[in-house]
This record gives structure tokens, C-alpha cells and sequence, in this order.
């Protein structure tokens, strides 16, 4: 079986993410507390087309969310 596209991946993690803007902020997100961490805390990939290649699996692995400010409330309030 042939592995899925870059660009057919992106599409289907922006649906289950709920949309290319949520998507791309948790892509952000994630490339920048990488980058914020240096280099001794960065996975081990040769080139930015790996390190994006690696958060696309860890959205589809479930290893990252993105959650918006008002989930965060939510989520604080029913842990009280």
C-alpha cells in the first residue's frame, strides 16, 4: 500500500483537527517550543522537511492537541 501524500495527510489531519487554521497553529505551535527548547531537546532529524514530517505523525498519532483558550476554561472548571 502506498503511503499517503504530504499534501493528501495535511488535508485529512485538517479535518480531524477541525480545519487548516487549527491545524497550522498546532503545526506552529509545535516547531516553535522545538525551536524555543534548542537543539539538544530537538528530535533527531536532518532538515526541516523531516521535523515537519515528524509533528504531522505526532498529530496523527494523537501525541499533541491544540486547544483553544475557552476549551482550556472548560477543562479547568470540570477539574474543580
Amino acid at each position: 500500500m502506498d503511503k499517503p501524500s504530504q499534501e493528501q495527510r495535511v488535508e485529512e489531519l485538517s479535518k480531524r483537527v477541525g480545519g487548516r487554521f487549527r491545524l497550522t497553529s498546532l503545526i506552529q505551535k509545535q516547531l516553535r517550543d522545538y525551536h524555543l527548547a534548542g537543539r539538544a531537546f530537538m528530535p533527531k532529524v536532518r532538515n526541516l522537511d523531516e521535523l515537519f514530517e515528524l509533528v504531522l505523525d505526532q498529530i496523527e498519532d494523537k501525541q499533541i492537541e491544540l486547544k483553544m483558550a475557552e476549551e482550556e476554561e472548560a477543562t479547568k472548571q470540570l477539574m474543580e
